[in-house]
């Protein structure tokens, strides 16, 4: 339940962070049905750059951070089984074909390379969504997923496997004409 707590503190930090007073509210990608609530709001690089920044995170540890496309992700599994999560089955596709979505091993040798304190990579690992998790009835999970930038509009294929054995009927949900989110201009 702590965890939750620090969590749900965290991300409302985070969209807290304004880009600019002129700046729009960010776009908010949304599912809802009987089995799941899902949604994704794009994050700025800039709200990104200034989440870490407020952590402590060095100069050239949010440039890369930057230059990725954050997407802050929330699910709750609403049906009366386990819903699994599994990013590995995600898939992020535009008109010109698929999306790569940025790892924790990605993270981790960026981090490794940059020699960046522990006490950062964890804390840059808290706001990362799991790779695999369970959801029991009624749970939710929130963080972020990064994808490799891209400006173009493209979908989000979520495929989530049910029950324990990970054997009942699966759940797939598609978000359309979804996009990275842009700092304001001048």
């Amino acid at each position: 339940m702590r965890f939750l707590r620090a969590t749900v503190l965290a991300f409302a930090s985070m969209a807290a962070c304004s880009t600019a007073p002129s700046a729009e509210a960010p776009a908010e990608y949304r599912h809802e049905d009987r089995d799941l609530s899902l949604y994704m709001i794009p994050r700025t690089p800039q709200q990104m750059a200034a989440f870490y920044e407020a952590r402590g995170f060095p100069a050239q540890a949010r440039e890369p951070i930057r230059g990725a496309c954050f997407i802050t992700t929330g699910i709750q599994n609403k049906g009366d089984r386990v819903l699994w999560l599994e990013l590995g089955r995600w898939r992020f596709v535009s008109r010109h074909g698929g999306i790569a979505r940025i790892t924790r091993d990605h993270w981790r040798r960026q981090w490794a390379r940059l020699d960046l304190p522990q006490a950062k990579r964890s804390t840059f690992g808290w706001t990362l969504m799991p790779e695999v998790r369970d959801l029991q009835p009624g749970e939710p999970v929130g963080a972020n997923i990064v994808l490799e930038s891209i400006r173009e509009p493209f979908t989000v294929e979520a495929r989530f496997r049910t029950a324990r054995d990970k054997a009942g009927p699966e759940i797939t949900v598609r978000l359309q004409n979804v996009r990275c989110a842009q700092d304001p201009g001048p």
